[in-house]
């Protein structure tokens, strides 16, 4: 991946041109950077909040085998509720928000008080920018991190294994393919990249 904070410098010097800019969306296909990148926002403007979409990602308890199986594909969403809590923020500038227990590996309603106070939100998820969902005009600068879908794999294979969803890196380059790059594909089908006012080549650059 590109030097993280080379890509930080960007996203902030498009923001210059907005000053007033609230909400920024952060999308990309699965394995892009999108959390990496989203910190370092963060830590260089501490002030503001991150919005994970992963806080709507469906209850196990609402998922049958299939759901379990592609968990991570639009459908495994809620994307009603995204959409309503973003139109809230957007209009409000506050609200309670869910996150994403890692260790329990399902939301956690309400875990981020959002108040008038704070001055920038990064919303980052895979979808945020995806049509169906409607999103895309709440966002004052839409970014989009583009990468090569096979090092995007390798990175996921990498990742379900440290995070244990993956008990080997032959498994975790399965669930990649057989999941996420399914995902990903669909994300580019749909247009995001397109929708973004800014592009971000998140490849490592060929010698």
């Amino acid at each position: 991946m590109p030097d993280v904070g080379e890509l930080a410098d960007r996203v902030f010097a498009e923001l210059q041109r907005t000053p007033a800019s609230y909400l920024v969306g952060i999308a990309g296909v699965p394995g892009s950077g999108k959390t990496t990148l989203c910190r370092e926002l963060a830590a260089r403007r501490p002030d503001a909040a991150i919005l994970s979409m992963d806080g709507y990602h469906l209850p196990r308890n609402r998922l049958d085998s299939e759901g379990m199986r592609r968990r991570g594909a639009l459908h495994t969403f809620d994307a009603d509720a995204f959409r309503r809590d973003l139109a809230k923020l957007h209009q409000t500038r506050s609200g309670s928000f869910p996150t994403f227990d890692h260790s329990e590996k399902d939301p956690r309603p309400d875990a981020l008080q959002v108040t008038p106070d704070v001055p920038m939100i990064f919303v980052e998820g895979i979808y945020v920018l995806m049509k169906s969902w409607h999103a895309e005009q709440f966002f004052d600068l839409r970014v989009f991190l583009d990468i090569e879908l096979d090092l995007a794999v390798e990175r996921l294979a990498i990742r379900h294994v440290e995070t244990g969803l993956a008990t080997s890196l032959d498994e975790g380059r399965h669930r990649a393919i057989h999941n996420d790059r399914i995902n990903a594909e669909v994300i580019l089908a749909d247009g995001c990249r397109e929708r973004a006012n800014l592009v971000l080549n998140c490849s490592v650059p060929r010698a």
